[in-house]
């Protein structure tokens, strides 16, 4: 086993697989958009915000997709999703 990992190779393998399984389904994919709503992974935190609150959400969010296999485009097409989304409800403040 390595240090500072609590599972074996064999065990995170099979942990990413199971993120993998879980998120390819319909079900999967709200319950993955939800975390990263809640973890506001797409927004900015404003220059007076709590930045080491968020980038701890953040990070809890990412470390999801990267064990969920979300392939580099659909990371880039959900960042572009939620910026469209700051922008229009921007326009309604």
């Amino acid at each position: 086993m390595l240090k500072g990992w609590p599972f074996s190779l064999k065990k995170q393998h099979e942990l990413v697989e199971a993120y993998s399984r879980l998120f390819a389904s319909s079900d999967g994919q709200v319950v993955l958009a939800d975390i990263l709503d809640q973890a506001e992974a797409f927004e900015t935190t404003p220059p007076d915000g709590p930045s080491v609150f968020n980038d701890g959400k953040r990070a809890v969010a990412f470390d999801i997709l990267r064990k969920a296999s979300v392939s580099s485009d659909l990371r880039a097409e959900l960042a572009k999703a939620a910026y469209l989304k700051q922008e229009e409800d921007m326009q309604y403040e």
